[in-house]
């Protein structure tokens, strides 16, 4: 039992030992990977460096830096080994604890070149520890001055760079050195393979330097060859200087001459183009754009839009004349601008030559005179009108305004004419020469004022001719400023106004004695301004309402007439402020002042006088009401119209009295004979007929339809007349309502007459009156068919419009009279060409009656004896109307 416990113990021990094994194994692993890891890192980053840079000095100290740190040694440096045997620390990175050797050149015996073979062969030396290593004893010394305890020595072994010498071996360029100070070091593998791998890097490095510093050179080189080539060049293009410069002087000389040439032409205010020889474009400035419209890319190698040979054959000659050397004269012409405007210009034009003197065109030079022309006219209309006008003109000075006064410069014929001056006369004579004793000198005062104040005015005086004959004038002066605004002139227009002084004295005495007419009439002449407030009234109206004139002055005019009659006044007195020129007669009821109503006839009219209040629209602000009493001719008038309206009821009643007997003895005739007709045959005991018997039935009915629809006709104008006729609109299919019609009235006429109704609408709902549509369209289908010949057609059109129905009747019938359609809707009236066709005068009364009702309307279109258009229009603006 023991023996086991203890083998048991022995296996546990060895599978522990073997489990230690393996970990240390593997840690020893991960180290190593994780050590090859890092050099594989830090030689990546130094090539890496090495490829992006070209400067040595910072690749090299970048190096030892990453050594030093990875090796977490104390110093490391590059050594560089010169040809004569010396050497240098060109780079070096030490811990602050440790002397630094960096630039330190030290001699041959550091570094023999015996050691050179062995080093350029590859050897490493790795020293541990410095006093137990196989070293000369001044090796040793000298290395333990810098207190180097262990150190790395790799050889940086360089191939040929030389590019003029590629034959070169391969030779020592330096050493890669790290040192251990604080204490002996045992230089591990991956770190003495780290360093040679390093040192390769290094050699990389340093080639790749020294070709840069050798490209350099050969840069170096290359420039001053190329500075000896440009000295030469200088040498040879000495001679040549100062032609350029000529040159150079001369295309300066004429790019200023061109340029000022072309700012010439781009500033000028006249249009400036050339042509070549075919008159196309070439040139076309910015004042050519502005005159005539057209840009210089739309007219540049075009022909001339402004003139053509073939259009101007002014043109033609002086653009032959210009091609043969000869600078012709100036042409005026009248053209027409890219938008069709017309325009007035002067076309000048000089032959244009190339480099050897040869005519290739021409260049044109344009003026516009338009606005000079225009003003040219102005003037010469104004001369006209200055030198032709009936009223005076009279241009002066501007100084001096006192005495003497200012100088007369010019007057026209009418100045001569009114004053019996001469030109000679007048001219450098003053105003003054036409004053005399009855000119106001209140009035001159004032001129002399306006004057003094640069002030227009307008005045009237009294002034003497050269014969000291008086007349009165009417003078405008106003003084003329020129461009400095400084004043130069004055201008007086005068008219002689001694006619119109003598017509407002014979108005004065006319207006005195119309007013002793006014005041003595009998009509009341009353002036309402446009409040219809009362600004005078004759003394008549006191004979006539019974209030004094002082009484109404100031009241209005509207309280005294009757409040029936106060709206159709004033709308009428309205139209007579908006129209002027017309008289208006109205009557009205005016209150006299015992409270009785008088009726007064009127004319109205504005007389143009001027106030600033009021309403309205016209410039006639009062009305003149000439009224006069009118109450006893009205009530004999009233008298008048009563016996006409009962003669003419009379005449009325005679006529239906008369049509009645007629229109009712017939039917009442055909029934008594159809019913005396059955009787016999009752009595006879005979057999009876049964066609004969409804045949005689049929009569009895037929003639009682016809006295109840005179009836109806007779009750349907009354009610109408008497506002009782109804109007019940409802919803019906108006042209199937249409056909139903026709088909009673067809079964009605039977086959003697055809009946065609025409509609392009199959089915249409609108509002109507069932009852008074079938009255209206009964009634004048049944005219058509009575007065039309046996076998014609009768036509019902339909159709609609968007605020309209339309119906129209047709037929081909007798027709009707221009003189019978002047009473066609009047009671009991038939046309003189119905001969024996039975009728009473009524259904067309019926029939307007009923339209009129709807609103709508009924026209009348006839010839005789081809036929009758009966065209009824119905609203629809107010019901709504749904097509199927």
């Amino acid at each position: 039992m023991g023996i086991s416990i203890l083998s048991g113990l022995v296996l546990l021990a060895i599978a522990t030992y073997q489990v230690y094994q393996q970990i240390a194994r593997r840690r020893r692993a991960e180290l190593s990977l994780r050590q090859q890891t890092q050099r594989e890192r830090l030689i990546h980053e130094i090539a890496q460096h090495i490829r992006q840079s070209l400067h040595l000095d910072e690749v090299l100290a970048t190096t030892v830096a990453d050594v030093r740190q990875f090796l977490e040694c104390d110093r490391v440096l590059i050594y560089q080994i010169y040809a004569d045997g010396t050497g240098c620390a060109i780079t070096e990175t030490v811990l602050p604890d440790y002397p630094c050797i960096l630039g330190t050149v030290f001699p041959e015996e550091v570094f023999p070149k015996d050691y050179h073979q062995a080093y350029l062969n590859g050897k490493i030396r790795a020293i541990a520890n410095i006093e137990q290593a196989e070293l000369e004893p001044c090796l040793v010394e000298f290395v333990q001055q810098f207190a180097v305890q262990a150190k790395l020595v790799v050889p940086i072994i360089q191939t040929p760079t030389d590019i003029e010498n590629p034959d070169q071996t391969p030779h020592l360029w330096g050493l890669l050195i790290a040192h251990h100070c604080r204490q002996p070091r045992q230089w591990q593998p991956h770190e003495i393979e780290l360093m040679k791998q390093l040192a390769t890097q290094v050699a990389i490095a340093i080639r790749q330097g020294e070709l840069y510093q050798q490209l350099q050179h050969l840069n170096t080189q290359l420039e001053q060859r190329v500075e000896q080539r440009t000295e030469e060049l200088a040498r040879t293009n000495d001679a040549l200087r100062l032609e350029i410069a000529e040159r150079q002087r001369t295309e300066i000389a004429l790019r200023h001459t061109n340029h000022t040439l072309q700012s010439l032409i781009a500033a000028s205010p006249r249009a400036i183009f050339t042509l070549d020889l075919q008159d196309k474009i070439q040139l076309w400035n910015p004042a050519a754009e502005k005159m005539f419209g057209w840009t210089e890319p739309e007219v540049y190698h075009q022909p001339n839009p402004i003139l053509c040979e073939e259009s101007v054959q002014e043109y033609r000659n002086f653009r032959q004349a210009c091609l043969q050397g000869i600078t012709p004269p100036s042409l005026e012409l009248h053209r027409f601008k890219k938008d069709g405007s017309p325009i007035d210009i002067v076309f000048s034009a000089a032959p244009l030559l190339d480099s050897n003197d040869r005519i290739n065109g021409m260049v044109a030079v344009v003026a516009d005179i338009t606005e000079q022309k225009r003003q040219a006219e102005q003037v010469r209309l104004l001369q006209s009108v200055v030198i032709n006008t009936n009223d005076a003109v009279l241009i002066t000075e501007a100084f001096p305004i006192d005495l003497p006064g200012p100088r007369i410069l010019y007057v026209n014929q009418a100045f001569t004419r009114m004053t019996g001056y001469t030109l000679e006369e007048l001219i450098g004579q003053t105003p003054r020469i036409l004053q005399g004793p009855k000119t106001d000198r209140q009035k001159l005062d004032q001129v002399r004022a306006a004057l003094s104040q640069w002030q227009p005015l307008t005045i009237e005086l009294m002034n003497y001719r050269k014969d000291g004959s008086e007349f009165w004038v009417e003078f405008s002066v106003v003084p003329v400023a020129n461009k400095n605004n400084q004043y130069t002139h004055w201008i007086s227009i005068q008219r002689d106004i001694t006619e119109r002084k003598q017509t407002e004295d014979a108005l004065r005495r006319s207006e005195e004695r119309f007013r002793s007419l006014i005041e003595n009439a009998l009509d009341i002449i009353t002036i309402l301004d446009r409040q219809g407030n009362i600004d005078y009234a004759s003394p008549s109206v006191e004979k006539v309402l019974g209030y004094a004139p002082t009484q109404l002055m100031g009241q209005n005019f509207f309280d005294l007439v009757h409040r029936d009659d106060s709206g159709k006044i004033y709308q009428q007195m309205i139209n007579s402020l908006e129209s002027q020129d017309m008289s208006l007669l109205m009557e009205f009821r005016a209150q006299h002042q015992d409270g009785s109503w008088r009726i007064l006839e009127a004319v109205t009219h504005s007389d143009g006088s001027a106030s600033e209040n009021g309403v309205g629209t016209s410039p006639a602000l009062r009305i003149v009401v000439n009224s006069r009493d009118i109450t006893a001719r009205k009530r004999l008038n009233e008298v008048k119209l009563a016996l006409e309206q009962e003669k003419e009821l009379h005449t009325l009643k005679t006529r239906f009295f008369s049509m009645a007997s007629h229109e009712f003895r017939t039917p009442l005739s055909t029934a008594l004979a159809a019913a005396q007709l059955l009787e016999q045959s009752s009595h006879l005991n005979r057999p009876e007929d049964p066609v004969k018997r409804s045949r005689n039935l049929r009569r009895i009915e037929e003639s009682i339809k016809q006295m109840v629809h005179l009836l109806d006709d007779i009750l349907t104008i009354n009610r109408a007349e008497a506002g009782k006729l109804e109007f019940n609109p409802q919803t019906l299919d108006l042209p199937h309502f249409c056909r139903q019609l026709l088909e009673e009235i067809q079964f009605s006429a039977g086959h003697q007459y055809s009946l065609k109704f025409i509609c392009i609408e199959d089915s249409a709902w609108v509002n109507l009156d069932e009852k008074l549509l079938r009255s209206i369209l009964s009634n004048l289908l049944s005219n058509a068919i009575k007065y039309s010949p046996v076998g014609s057609d009768v036509e019902l059109r339909l159709t609609f419009e968007q605020q309209n129905i339309i119906f129209e009747i047709c037929d081909r019938g007798i027709g009707i009279s221009p003189e019978d359609r002047q009473h066609l809707f009047e009671p009991f009236q038939r046309g003189h060409n119905v001969g024996n066709i039975p009728g009473t005068g009524l259904g067309l009364v019926v029939t307007q009656k009923c339209v009129e009702l709807q609103g709508g309307s009924i026209r009348v279109d006839s010839q005789i004896n081809i036929g009758t258009t009966l065209t009824v229009i119905l609203p629809i603006r107010i019901w709504e109307c749904e097509f199927l």
